[in-house]
């Protein structure tokens, strides 16, 4: 413990490293801007977030911090509370020689909020308190231990995007989708930061940032212009959301352009395909118990979603019946329909031949004169 003091005292963070500081969790505040955090504990307070992260699996945490405490090597990475004005508009190489910053942050009284590792936080204050009754009871070294944790300060939220976004959107501790879809959109719309921006500082190569923003925005919009219609499934399943737009007959039937690059953020749907994108999340991710998704499966957008888009008379059937399977056979036109059922109808027959004298009966006969009923009428119909 006093070893931590005397790191306390010390002040390591010149050059070019981040303050270190070891920091009572009672000094620590869990981030109501944390994007894996559910819709309903967004911005609420700590409890309510405290609450929605022990449904997050936190038992195996817990068992691993009461028997070997808090592993430093995983330290937090957390921002001053309230920054007083006169640091805002400060860079950190500004302030890392700046005294009256190092004294804010030395304070005993200063408060943090954590932007990453908000789950070990959390993990720490509940083992601490010993208010949930599943987790083991920890012994005197261990909470003095944990009540005193690692933590790397960064000035502001701002400052702390490049580490968040490599680790998380392109690193070994992804988020998931619609997480990092959120983040990317606080960088835009908080921070002000362009696209290419975030890309560049994540260094994010695949562009898909801009895919990834155009889907969240989606979603905004069809909650916007359809209050009625529940979004969850669609951020809870966001990866089939960006594999959809990531078809060209997608992007058609959607008006979007077909590079990424030429996206326009400001308009990026026209009010005259809204009602398409709605029939694109009733189709993905359906509409209540009434109206089942009717993609049951990733392959079923690549493999049969997209080439019903590709067809005008086989996306009218999909968007009155919604049978994909049965959409998906009249792509190509009615004709091609015919010849795909004839086919079907001759193999069908082709099998059943050495069936009928085997098992021949009334109930036979009766579908081999329906099917002599249908020859002749086709017959008919050809003269």
């Amino acid at each position: 413990m006093s070893n931590k003091i005397d790191k306390l005292r010390d002040f390591p963070g010149y050059g070019g490293k981040r303050p270190l500081l070891y920091i009572p969790p009672e000094r620590l505040f869990l981030d109501p801007q944390n994007p894996r955090l559910p819709l309903e504990a967004q911005g609420k307070d700590e409890t309510k977030i405290k609450e929605s992260l022990r449904k997050s699996y936190l038992d195996e945490l817990a068992h691993s911090m009461a028997k070997n405490g808090y592993f430093d090597e995983e330290p937090l990475v957390a921002i001053p509370k309230d920054l007083p004005d006169e640091f805002l508009e400060q860079t950190y190489d500004e302030l890392k020689d700046n005294k009256q910053y190092s004294d804010l942050l030395l304070n005993p009284t200063t408060e943090f909020i954590v932007v990453e590792g908000n789950r070990r936080l959390c993990t720490v204050k509940l083992l601490l308190s010993g208010e949930v009754s599943s987790y083991p009871q920890i012994d005197d070294g261990i909470r003095i231990d944990l009540g005193s944790l690692p933590v790397i300060i960064y000035p502001k939220r701002k400052d702390v995007i490049a580490y968040l976004g490599v680790r998380h959107i392109i690193g070994v501790k992804k988020w998931d989708a619609y997480a990092k879809a959120r983040y990317i959109a606080s960088m835009k719309e908080n921070f002000g930061l362009t696209i290419d921006e975030i890309q560049n500082s994540v260094g994010d190569t695949s562009n898909s940032a801009r895919k990834t923003y155009v889907c969240y925005r989606l979603i905004e919009v069809i909650e916007n212009e359809y209050e009625f219609y529940d979004t969850s499934k669609a951020k809870d399943n966001f990866s089939y959301l960006m594999l959809a737009l990531g078809q060209g007959s997608v992007k058609d039937f959607l008006g979007l352009p077909k590079q990424w690059s030429n996206i326009d953020f400001e308009n990026f749907i026209s009010p005259d395909k809204i009602e398409n994108a709605f029939y694109l999340f009733s189709w993905l991710f359906g509409e209540g118990k009434e109206k089942p998704k009717v993609v049951e499966e990733s392959r079923d957008i690549t493999g049969k979603l997209t080439s019903v888009l590709r067809d005008a008379s086989a996306t009218i059937y999909l968007k009155e019946f919604r049978v994909l399977e049965e959409a998906y056979e009249r792509c190509g036109g009615e004709s091609m329909l015919l010849i795909k059922f004839l086919k079907r109808a001759n193999r069908d027959l082709g099998r059943s031949l050495p069936l009928v004298e085997k098992y021949y009966n009334e109930e036979v006969e009766i579908q081999i004169q329906e099917t002599e009923r249908l020859i002749e009428t086709i017959n008919k119909i050809k003269k």
